[in-house]
């Protein structure tokens, strides 16, 4: 079946980690679908696996340099195809510097795709304090929403929030009532919420979704918020699957490992998951092995071998 909608969803900091209930939350939290998706338990020891309903690639972001990758180059590495750590010379971030917005501004994803006459979003809402932030030069943009701006494209507010055009990082919107305050943007249930990502999907060629909230757990825990948000990710999918396109690729993914090991502050070394859910997800899975084949296998999966 031909794949006309892919949908990105990309969990920052989210590594394979040890079998370890004293630090790691993917070894206690009761995620049943993504277990049954990835063949068993999120954890370091998990092999490649695939099923009828999805496959899953244990995936390198070490990409042969040395040290703790890095969300700059790794977010960079997933969205141009292109080993940018290698060719900077270090792992870098969070934010990307001259020398990496100059190879995200060669050619990114976002720009293939709205190239080749696709429709392409980060769906992420943005609030009022983001924008004046960055238009005030006090906040970089990170390497995903770099790539959105390079290919033209907007990066979404609060407004697109309130028309359903936009989701909440954590994925219910709970944090803009709680954390910053409006007591009119929307609160979805989590299986309500993967329902709204099934239908933005729907709604172009390829969609972005990028929660930063695992690699804030990550780095300041507490354990028991990094397991509720894990469960709750867990509803976000099953509605997500209820709903999913049967001309759909999904992929969820990350940049470097983080909330896995909470017994440390700091980046991990260890691979991160590839989950695939769609059309030909086990031949797509193939060729993952590491965070430069994700652009390639989209590409692909939208326009063939000759992409």
């Amino acid at each position: 079946m031909t794949v006309n909608h892919v949908l990105i969803i990309f969990l920052d900091g989210i590594g394979l980690g040890a079998d370890d209930p004293r630090h790691n939350p993917f070894a206690v939290a009761q995620m049943p679908l993504l277990n049954s998706l990835a063949g068993g338990r999120w954890l370091a020891d998990r092999p490649r696996h695939q099923n009828e309903n999805a496959s899953f690639v244990p995936t390198d972001p070490r990409l042969g340099i040395p040290g703790r990758p890095q969300s700059a180059t790794g977010q960079a590495a997933i969205l141009t195809g292109r080993n940018v750590a290698a060719e900077i010379g270090e792992h870098y971030g969070p934010r990307p510097d001259d020398r990496i917005r100059a190879i995200l501004a060669e050619d990114n994803l976002f720009m293939q795709v709205v190239a080749r006459g696709g429709s392409a979003a980060l769906i992420d809402a943005y609030p009022p304090g983001f924008f004046q932030a960055v238009s005030r030069g006090k906040r970089l943009l990170s390497s995903i929403q770099q790539c959105v701006h390079y290919a033209g494209l907007p990066l979404m507010d609060v407004e697109a929030l309130r028309r359903g055009q936009a989701m909440s990082p954590d994925w219910t919107g709970d944090g803009w009532r709680s954390e910053l305050g409006y007591t009119d943007t929307p609160v979805y249930a989590p299986e309500e919420a993967g329902r709204l990502l099934a239908a933005l999907t729907r709604q172009r060629t390829l969609t972005f979704f990028s929660t930063w909230v695992t690699d804030v757990l990550g780095h300041r825990g507490p354990f028991e918020q990094a397991v509720a948000l894990l469960e709750r990710f867990d509803r976000v999918m099953a509605g997500l699957l209820a709903d999913w396109p049967p001309d759909a690729l999904l992929i969820v993914t990350s940049d470097h490992g983080n909330m896995e090991d909470l017994s440390t502050r700091r980046h991990t070394e260890n691979n991160v998951p590839t989950l695939l859910v769609g059309p030909d997800h086990a031949a797509l899975a193939a060729s993952v092995r590491d965070l430069t084949d994700l652009t390639p296998l989209v590409l692909r999966a939208l326009y063939g071998a000759s992409a």
